[in-house]
């Protein structure tokens, strides 16, 4: 017999107007649940106004003001779903979300609080040296002149720049394909212990070892050998796990998003 978050993962999956290959991962009675985000996915539509966008998790109206979508279900009825984490449209993996206004404000006050772990899994390229560590660094947002949004480390005091720190490790290295000159690439373990705008990528991109994919801060060249694989960013939310109180008890949530194959196709061994 199906327990009743099994039950309840399953009314999700249902009824739910999930956006295209997006799936419910798994749910807590309570009013949480977690949702697979495909690359390219955004977490919701950007601007205001926007209804029901094709590529958002979910094919329903969304509020940027209320973070949550408006969902039509059976009968009729409008069912609220708050998004509690965002990831950027080209990274996949784990999305939080919740049924219950009080239950999302419980979460988000968990994320304010640090007590989530996060763990991420990256494709990156060049030799990563020490294999295992932990970066600081304080991040500013930029404006480019076209308007564009860009996140940089700040250099000497800056008002505007955040603290930010991740713990990462190597997973496995190799080289990028065949050929005479093969690059040398690491999938990488990274734990966030802070969520700033593009941390991980910028993290990255500014020790020297771009992650593989990545528009942006990436390396363009590298990205181009790719082919169609480069047609994504290899960044990938593996799990994310949350503990917050409710109603007298503590709620603990997690879940894990498989690692696409794309990543370790990548590597060939040395």
């Amino acid at each position: 017999m199906d327990s009743e978050d099994e039950i309840f993962r399953k009314n999700l999956e249902e009824t739910l107007p999930l956006g295209r290959g997006v799936r419910v991962l798994a749910a807590n009675v309570v009013g949480i649940f977690a949702l697979e985000k495909p690359a390219g996915t955004q977490t919701h539509p950007n601007a205001p106004g926007i209804a029901a966008a094709k590529n958002a998790l979910l094919v329903a109206d969304y509020s940027l003001k209320a973070e949550c979508y408006f969902c039509r279900v059976s009968g009729g009825k409008i069912q609220k779903v708050f998004i509690l984490n965002r990831l950027d449209a080209p990274t996949s993996g784990v999305v939080l979300a919740a049924t219950d206004e009080k239950i999302a404000a419980a979460a988000r006050r968990a994320f304010l609080g640090g007590n989530v772990y996060k763990v991420y899994v990256a494709a990156v390229c060049g030799n990563v040296i020490p294999e295992k560590g932990i970066w600081r660094d304080f991040l500013r947002r930029v404006r480019t002149r076209d308007g564009s949004l860009r996140v940089e480390i700040a250099r000497g005091n800056s008002r505007d720049a955040l603290f930010s720190e991740t713990h990462y490790s190597v997973m496995k290295s190799g080289t990028l394909g065949g050929g005479e000159r093969p690059v040398p690439v690491a999938l990488l373990r990274l734990e966030p212990k802070t969520g700033r705008t593009h941390q991980l990528r910028v993290q990255c991109a500014t020790r020297k070892f771009p992650i593989l994919g990545d528009k942006t801060y990436g390396d363009f060249h590298r990205n181009a050998k790719l082919g169609e694989a480069g047609a994504r960013l290899f960044l990938h939310a593996e799990e994310t796990a949350i503990t917050f109180p409710w109603r007298g008890k503590k709620v603990e949530f997690s879940a894990k998003s498989p690692l696409p194959p794309a990543f370790p196709s990548l590597l060939v061994s040395p």
